[in-house]
């Protein structure tokens, strides 16, 4: 069974439960974020051994982020503390539609020296998925430290760009997204929803845009769709993986939930490298359950399902 490491940023979600806007917002509930924490989370509850690297604040939040991971198996051993815990405000309007702003601090202080390498088997696999991974800081030189490593050893990686333009300038967009090809062209798995596939290759069309995609050199390519399903591609084929229609709550953490499904699946297998396209269809209609069933409560973490409520769902 393949252990599952996750860097990146871990933080406190203020998530609106009143439906209007950051503006107009005035109740707030706090819970656990991150995108790669919420896939490290995801992975856990379902029955995957998880490690998450970042570092959150000397206060009482980081001591809250600490146990909330604990409380779900991951292990916390990489996790560093100093500064103060890096904060998401988050709004969730009638339709469901998200609304962010970044009060950012502790997560980009992190330092590749506190990665325990030497846990790392080539038969692991590893999520590079952040929304301020590839932000300017330290945590950006431990994030291209780590994958050079992963390259070296050859394991599984995937990838996620987790793209947030309240916390890109228009300016560094062209700088992102060469960025984000440098580990796409690497990257077993590359996973993105259909408004960063458009914005990372410059068309509106998901199979245009997966197909440049497996050609840059993702082996396996996947676009999520809401409610349509997602996209599987790989070099000669492509299918739509449809989804099961759910009552949408909060969407937060959707995409994360959805890729903790697919690395607890492939921590279940061996050689997976090697899987065929019809054993990565189970993988993503497993996990377009496990994001849609996130959505049904509030916060990332806690709505994230367990293993036999996904299985009943699936046997329906």
């Amino acid at each position: 069974m393949s252990k599952i490491f996750c860097l990146g940023e871990l933080l406190v979600d203020m998530v609106g439960t009143d439906k209007k806007d950051l503006k107009e917002g005035k109740v707030f509930e706090k819970n656990a974020g991150g995108a790669p924490a919420n896939v490290c989370a995801a992975a856990s509850m379902l029955g995957a051994e998880t490690y998450f690297m970042g570092q959150v604040g000397d206060d009482n939040f980081g001591e809250y982020l600490i146990d909330k991971l604990k409380a779900l198996n991951v292990d916390t051993s990489m996790i560093t503390r100093g500064g103060n815990t890096s904060m998401a405000f988050v709004s969730v309007d009638e339709n469901g539609e998200r609304d962010f702003t970044f009060l950012r601090d502790s997560d980009e202080k992190y330092d590749f020296r506190n990665i325990k390498t030497n846990m790392v088997r080539k038969e692991d696999i590893i999520h590079f998925g952040s929304a301020t991974g590839l932000l300017e800081g330290n945590l950006k030189k431990t994030y291209i430290n780590f994958f050079y490593f992963a390259q070296e050893n050859k394991t599984f990686c995937s990838f996620d760009p987790n793209y947030r333009d309240t916390l890109l300038p228009e300016n560094n967009l062209s700088r992102y997204k060469r960025e984000c090809t440098t580990f796409i062209k690497k990257c077993d798995l590359v996973k993105m929803s259909e408004d960063e596939l458009f914005i990372l290759t410059d068309t509106r069309d998901v199979i245009e845009g997966a197909r440049i995609l497996n050609d840059i050199g993702a082996r396996v390519v996947v676009i999520t769709m809401g409610k349509n399903g997602s996209y599987l591609s790989m070099k000669n084929q492509a299918e739509i993986i449809p989804t099961i229609p759910i009552k949408q709550v909060d969407a937060t953490g959707a995409g994360d939930a959805f890729m903790g499904g697919v690395l607890y699946q492939l921590s279940q297998m061996e050689d997976i490298k090697k899987l065929p396209f019809e054993k990565w269809k189970e993988i993503i209609r497993f996990a377009n359950v496990v994001g849609g069933l996130t959505t049904t409560k509030y916060g990332a973490m806690e709505g994230i399902p367990t293993l036999e409520e996904v299985n009943a769902l699936l046997n329906k």
